[in-house]
């Protein structure tokens, strides 16, 4: 007689079933954290490094001009803490060296004396390139000397915001004259930028004192 070999199947309870959805929530959560965790740090560092990096390259933009300026020009009141104007020297372009050149004149002494050229203007400002004491923007308008016209204006940097508290319960002043606007020797420039990435944001301030070689 055959002996029939018989073969125990096994189901899946509903109690495995539960354990197996309780862990693989467990595990998906954990993940989640994680990731969004470092979403959050990401946001965080790429907020402050566009900061920086925008507040920087303000100050360097405008430390060229200041130091090299002919002379430089505050605006009247209330625009003076915001707005300045530097008279640049007129250069000419060699092309066989591929830079431009300061044009020099002699006076009658035989003296020689930098020839005056156009006006950078730096200025804060609205999305229009309004001068304005709060604006979000920093201008610089690039003005032809002979007759004021207007040759190129561009943004240098966007989010512009209040600087901190000078200790006077103001923000301190974009541009600050030393030792006064009337001596110019120096400009302290100071610039604070707010970025905002994802649900960050990061405010950096650059702090910088330009000495005015030719004023």
């Amino acid at each position: 007689m055959r002996r029939r070999l018989s073969r125990t199947r096994y189901g899946v309870t509903l109690p495995e079933v539960l354990a197996s959805i309780m862990v693989l929530s467990v595990i998906a959560g954990s993940v989640t954290a994680i990731y969004m965790t470092a979403m959050q740090t990401w946001y965080r560092g790429a907020a402050e490094t566009y900061a920086e990096q925008k507040a920087t390259w303000a100050v360097q933009r405008m430390a060229p001009d200041l130091q090299q300026g002919m002379s430089v020009t505050a605006a009247s009141s209330p625009y003076d803490e915001v707005c300045i104007a530097v008279r640049l020297p007129a250069t000419t372009y060699d092309s066989g060296e591929g830079v431009h050149l300061n044009q020099v004149g002699t006076d009658t002494d035989g003296k020689p004396y930098l020839i005056a050229g156009d006006w950078a203007v730096y200025y804060r400002g609205d999305e229009y390139g309004n001068i304005a004491v709060h604006g979000d923007r920093i201008w610089r308008r690039y003005v032809r000397g002979s007759d004021g016209t207007t040759l190129k204006q561009q943004v240098i940097a966007d989010h512009i915001i209040d600087n901190p508290d000078d200790g006077t319960g103001s923000p301190k002043a974009m541009f600050i004259y030393w030792p006064d606007i009337y001596r110019l020797r120096s400009v302290e420039v100071t610039v604070t930028v707010e970025e905002e990435r994802g649900n960050r944001s990061a405010i950096r301030t650059m702090n910088a004192e330009l000495a005015l070689r030719n004023n």
